[in-house]
């Protein structure tokens, strides 16, 4: 708890249950108890996302809370300060995941003899802050500069989906590559807002990870003959799965 402060809230044992006091109770699908290590989150409410990211399926993960909350810590980007391995937060560890399973994926493909699935994966890295939208990676970007208006633009395609232009897109080929460029945004998101001396709850951080597989199409021709058999195996053009977003936001 934070220094001067008690904890005012407890969770009934076995239930999904909140209690506030002695006569408030609050019923939610899931409940985590304080003493709820990071993994264990993880892996009850993000593995399965991330898998089905391999499967062509959009995922978000939101942290909403008040100030304070540890919207941060369960995110995990707090790279201002020290933490273990036990202590990784949520985004540091679907990256883990991802690229573990992009790696699982050629390896079974290796073993199998068959030509394995190629992966494309960027990232984008927005800061919501009065209304507009900040870029944490343009590193041309003046951190005092809040007042001027973006060049970022919102954008509903034809079916229903949300879009951006104007935003830095990043090409990652490692999970380091990945790592590095959630800390170098999340640093700079926190550097801004202390010169501005900027209240976390008027800004929001969004993390998007954009993942396209890519397999080969074999397309046969086959003659029908009894006694002529001909197979033109052509290998191409390369077959492209929906492009997959899985996004983070605080």
């Amino acid at each position: 708890p934070i220094e001067g402060c008690h904890i005012c809230t407890s969770v009934t044992p076995g239930e999904p249950q909140v209690l506030l006091g002695k006569d408030k109770a609050f019923t939610y699908d899931f409940v985590f108890d304080l003493d709820t290590w990071q993994e264990r989150v993880y892996s009850t409410c993000v593995s399965k996302l991330v898998e089905g990211c391999f499967e062509g399926y959009n995922a978000t993960v939101l942290a909403y809370g008040q100030t304070g909350a540890g919207k941060t810590y369960t995110m995990g980007t707090g790279f201002d300060m020290a933490t273990s391995e036990e202590e990784q937060g949520i985004i540091p560890r679907a990256i883990a995941h991802l690229f573990g399973g992009i790696a699982e994926r050629k390896r079974r493909a290796q073993e199998q003899g068959v030509a394995g699935p190629e992966f494309k994966v960027s990232a984008q890295f927005l800061e919501l802050y009065n209304e507009e939208i900040l870029d944490l990676f343009d590193s041309a970007r003046d951190p005092d500069a809040r007042h001027r208006r973006s060049n970022i633009k919102i954008h509903e395609d034809a079916n229903g989906g949300i879009y951006t232009t104007g935003v830095t897109a990043r090409l990652i080929s490692s999970q380091e590559e990945l790592i590095q460029c959630l800390k170098q945004g999340a640093l700079s998101r926190t550097t801004a807002s202390t010169q501005m001396n900027v209240q976390s709850s008027r800004s929001h951080a969004i993390f998007t990870i954009h993942v396209c597989q890519m397999r080969l199409c074999a397309r046969p021709d086959l003659v029908r003959s009894p006694r002529r058999l001909r197979c033109g195996a052509v290998w191409g053009p390369r077959l492209a799965l929906p492009l997959v977003d899985f996004s983070f936001f605080s």
